[in-house]
C-alpha cells in the first residue's frame, strides 16, 4: 500500500485560540440584561 504525503512539510496550522472566559461572560451577562429588559418592558404593559 503506498503512502500518500503532502507535497510541502510545513506544519499544520493550529486553530485560533478559543476566546477567554471574561469575554464570554460579558456576552453573556450582556444578553441576560438585554433579555430582562426586554420582559420587563413586556410585562409592564
Amino acid at each position: 500500500m503506498k503512502s500518500i504525503r503532502p507535497d510541502n512539510t510545513d506544519p499544520i496550522p493550529l486553530r485560533t485560540a478559543p476566546p477567554r472566559m471574561g469575554t464570554i461572560m460579558l456576552r453573556f451577562i450582556g444578553l441576560l440584561v438585554l433579555a430582562i429588559a426586554a420582559l420587563a418592558l413586556a410585562w409592564s404593559r
